[in-house]
């Protein structure tokens, strides 16, 4: 009954909480970039591709080359940071189980590199769940634009409209909406004010359930 519907689930914020992490390997990349990186400013780019936020630090006149090889360093510096202090958010493996277990077709969206997607899922032994992950490398523009999420409602031959995506970030509910996509925000890393465009908006997983969800389709 529920094989053509659809759950993306993005990474970073909601299936992991990885905030304070990810913070720090920015602030470690930025003392060697030579610049400043502040809370506010990473609170504010969170859910956005490396290379675009670099390009945010240092301007337009530095040659993508070289912000490239940055970002690869800061996801370097995340990894040796993150290896073996990954755990699931509250919720996530009971919602990915009884998700996969009535049939609906689960996916992973994400902003992130597949070198840290795959530290993610292979962590938490939940890459068994899914049936098509989605990464930077798969798309040619980031969230807020829709593609990392239609990339995925196509890999798996589901109609936009019957895709739920659940986010953390607005750029994400953002890039939800741009693709015709229900949204669901977790308020893991923002506040309930920036991510007022989510259909749904709860503290995290474990306070959701799937009756709730399948409510949230309006399936009859």
């Amino acid at each position: 009954m529920f094989s053509n519907y659809c759950v993306i689930f993005d990474m970073d914020g909601v299936l992991i909480d990885s905030g304070s992490l990810h913070f720090e390997s920015w602030v470690k990349i930025a003392k060697e970039m030579g610049v400043k990186f502040s809370k506010k400013f990473f609170e504010q780019v969170f859910g956005q591709q490396s290379t675009t936020i670099i390009r945010k630090l240092v301007g337009s006149k530095v040659d993508q080359i070289l912000v490239e090889q940055w970002a690869i360093l800061k996801e370097n510096h995340y990894r040796e940071i993150a290896r073996n202090k990954l755990e699931p958010l509250p919720g996530v493996i009971r919602i990915l189980s009884e998700l996969k277990r009535i049939g609906f077709k689960l996916a992973v969206g994400s902003s992130g590199p597949p070198e840290n997607v795959a530290l993610t899922l292979n962590t938490l032994n939940i890459t068994k769940y899914f049936d098509t992950i989605i990464t930077a490398a798969e798309v040619e523009k980031g969230k807020p634009e829709p593609d990392v999420f239609l990339i995925a409602a196509k890999n798996l031959k589901i109609k936009p409209k019957n895709c739920l995506v659940i986010e953390d970030a607005p750029v994400g509910i953002e890039a939800a909406k741009r693709a015709g996509m229900l949204s669901v925000a977790l308020t893991t890393t923002h506040s309930k004010k920036e991510l007022f465009g989510a259909r749904l908006i709860i503290r995290d997983l474990s306070v959701i359930t799937i009756t709730e969800i399948i409510k949230l389709f309006n399936i009859n």
